[in-house]
């Protein structure tokens, strides 16, 4: 079997579902032109952006568990029809019923997302089980990058065709060609490991099962690291350029920083993964999260150019990470059912989001009033904290679980698989 060529055209199908499910982070595109058209005030809609959020993790944890049992073509596919529909709903919307916009694009859209993401993160670490860094780098790239290229086109078919349009044809565009790479995703055939000369030891690796990966220190270490180094993102980027003009930075330079976040995202999502291979991805994302508490407390004070060098630093402590958490639950808790184990550890992100938008909404309201953001910033570095002292409790409980011995396997065959 021609196992690289098999690998070109699964992984290639998995980067397409990637860049096409990136619309999840697109919100802040509608937002506005849908208050606009609906004649809603901000407040009907404020969470909706959360909504999707919560409801793309819930559904990469549920989207992880199907597929682990069945394939990862399978729940890619249906993904893509559930976002198909979600769009779908959102286009038929009226005006007097805002709520409903949760349940279209936050809940079915976003569930819509989670389970394509979890089948084309996990088959594309599958195939790279000896570069897992590199491989959820590269996905979570194509996530990103989807961000710079689709939000310019978004607001292009808003335009051209209205808001009701827009979602119609978003509808029947990125979730068809989602269904058509879909159909060419899927795992590697047995026999592909042994073609790697990966260390026996790797290949002998502990598989959890959910229910066992759960009672690790391990997972809770990596959960709550999801938890709170999201804080810093939450609280501070949906305020760039709101926090830039106050600044110092004029309309154009807000303008750019704004641009430059999504490029800082899709950039340090592969670089910090590809470094995990090399140093360590627990220390990996120790060194974001480090440089994330220092720019939180850098924007105290800062003005012009170093405003805007603050912020990508921050971009770049929360998007990096996004590329090396996967492959850290792989490595901690085997390939067999990453789906689901990493699926349940995502969910204290999707807790993250509104939990830390909630109460990014309740300071910045005061601080609105007076100019001063000083808490954000302080309650933003403080989120740090949390994965500054778990990572490294993280690799002394990981060390002491290493891949399994021999004679474990011999008692256990399916140990191995």
């Amino acid at each position: 079997m021609n196992y690289a060529r098999a690998r070109r055209v699964s992984v290639a199908a998995c980067l397409v579902t990637m860049f096409c499910i990136g619309i999840v982070y697109l919100w802040s595109v509608f937002q506005q032109p849908v208050i606009d058209h609906y004649g809603w005030d901000v407040s009907s809609v404020t969470m909706v952006s959360s909504a999707i959020i919560f409801f793309y993790v819930l559904g990469t944890l549920i989207g992880g568990a199907i597929q682990d049992r069945t394939s990862p073509r399978f729940i890619t596919i249906l993904g893509a029809v559930l976002l198909s529909a979600g769009l779908l709903l959102t286009s038929l919307l009226g005006s007097g019923i805002p709520w409903l916009i949760y349940l279209s694009y936050g809940v079915c859209a976003g569930l819509g997302v989670g389970f394509s993401y979890s089948g084309a993160l996990n088959c594309i670490q599958k195939w790279y089980p000896h570069r897992r860094g590199f491989a959820t780098g590269i996905s979570v790239c194509a996530f990103g990058l989807a961000t710079v290229v689709l939000g310019p086109l978004i607001e292009y078919f808003i335009k051209r065709l209205g808001v009701p349009g827009a979602f119609r044809v978003l509808s029947f565009t990125f979730p068809i060609v989602v269904i058509v790479a879909g159909i060419f995703i899927k795992n590697p055939a047995k026999g592909y490991l042994e073609t790697l000369n990966m260390p026996a030891a790797r290949l002998r690796q502990r598989q959890y099962r959910p229910s066992e990966a759960v009672r690790r220190l391990e997972f809770w270490c990596l959960g709550l690291s999801l938890l709170f180094l999201p804080a810093a993102y939450m609280m501070i980027i949906p305020r760039v350029k709101t926090l830039g003009l106050l600044r110092g930075l004029s309309e154009n330079m807000t303008t750019v920083a704004v641009s430059l976040t999504g490029v800082a995202s899709a950039l340090s999502r592969l670089a910090a993964a590809t470094a995990s291979d090399k140093i360590g991805r627990a220390r990996t994302i120790w060194i974001l999260t480090a440089v994330t508490l220092a720019a939180s407390l850098i924007m105290i004070s800062a003005r012009g150019w170093l405003y805007i060098v603050a912020v990508m630093l921050i971009v770049c402590g929360y998007s990096g990470p996004a590329g090396i958490f996967p492959a850290l639950a792989t490595d901690a808790f085997g390939t067999k059912h990453s789906g689901a184990n990493y699926g349940m550890a995502f969910m204290f992100l999707g807790v993250s989001s509104p939990l830390f938008t909630w109460l990014s909404t309740a300071i910045s309201r005061s601080g609105a009033e007076t100019g001063d953001y000083t808490l954000s910033f302080i309650v933003a570095g403080a989120g740090c904290v949390v994965p500054l002292v778990l990572l490294p409790i993280f690799d002394v409980a990981r060390r002491k679980h290493r891949p399994i011995d021999d004679a474990m396997v011999a008692a256990d065959p399916s140990l191995a698989e």
